[in-house]
């Protein structure tokens, strides 16, 4: 592993971690509060990712990154619309694992629907 992949990875990481503390911010000042969740992690870290992805490879490496996390966001969607019935009908462990098979079909239809 070169060193500009370290550096990459290192930066990526203390990106995301910036921005997780940022939206953390601005999730403490949102009222009510249950709108904070709007505001977690994962859109904070992947914008993170984005910057620092179009800072040492370009754009075109940004528009793969950002296509799959919209397919994945969609994927994650479904799931949930599908999780919650399967979790009452099957329980936990068979309902949360057919949710998954279904986010799993449906994120591989989208990545071949994306690189045809």
């Amino acid at each position: 592993m070169g060193i500009k992949v370290v550096v990459e990875v290192l930066f990526k990481a203390v990106m995301g971690g910036l921005f997780v503390l940022m939206f953390a911010a601005l999730a403490e000042m949102v009222a009510p509060k249950k709108l904070a969740g709007v505001f977690s992690a994962a859109p904070s870290v992947a914008l993170g990712s984005l910057l620092v992805t179009v800072m040492f490879t370009g754009m075109a490496d940004v528009r793969i990154a950002a296509t799959g996390m919209q397919i994945g966001a969609a994927a994650f969607i479904l799931y949930c619309l599908v999780a919650v019935p399967l979790l009452k009908i099957w329980g936990a462990w068979p309902g949360a694992l057919a949710a998954l098979g279904i986010w799993l079909v449906a994120v591989t239809a989208g990545y071949l629907l994306v690189r045809s």
